[in-house]
C-alpha cells in the first residue's frame, strides 16, 4: 500500500489534464478569417476607440469569457451561433461553412487567448 502511493505520488503530477481538441494554430488562421472583425485580434471583444458605429449589443471579452467556458459550449456557439446555447442571434453560426474539425480548431485557438 505505501508502495502504490509513492507511485500515485510520482507519477500523478505528470498526469496531464485533457487537451481541447483541435489546432490552435490552424485555428489561429480560421480565427483571423471568421471572428477578428468582431471579436478583436486578441479576442478583446469590440474596440471602441477604433470603431465608429456601436455594436447593437456588447461583444464579449475572450480572454476573460473562454476559461469561463467548456469546449463543448464553445464549439456549439461556434458552430451553431448564439441561439445554440441560449444567446443572441447576432453571434452567427459557422458550421455551415466550416467542418467541424475547423470548429474545433478555433476553440483550441481562442483557448489560446486567455494565457
Amino acid at each position: 500500500m505505501r508502495f502504490c502511493l509513492a507511485a500515485l505520488l510520482l507519477i500523478g503530477p505528470t498526469i496531464l489534464p485533457a487537451q481541447t481538441k483541435g489546432n490552435s494554430k490552424r485555428g489561429e488562421n480560421l480565427y483571423l478569417e471568421k471572428c477578428v472583425l468582431c471579436h478583436g485580434a486578441r479576442g478583446q471583444g469590440w474596440d471602441w476607440s477604433k470603431r465608429t458605429e456601436k455594436p447593437p449589443i456588447p461583444i464579449p471579452d475572450l480572454t476573460k469569457v473562454v476559461p469561463q467556458r467548456s469546449d463543448q459550449y464553445l464549439f456549439d456557439i461556434i458552430h451553431g451561433g448564439g441561439e445554440a446555447v441560449g444567446k443572441t442571434r447576432l453571434m452567427p453560426p459557422f458550421g455551415f461553412q466550416l467542418s467541424d474539425d475547423e470548429v474545433w480548431d478555433i476553440v483550441a485557438h481562442t483557448r489560446t487567448l486567455a494565457k
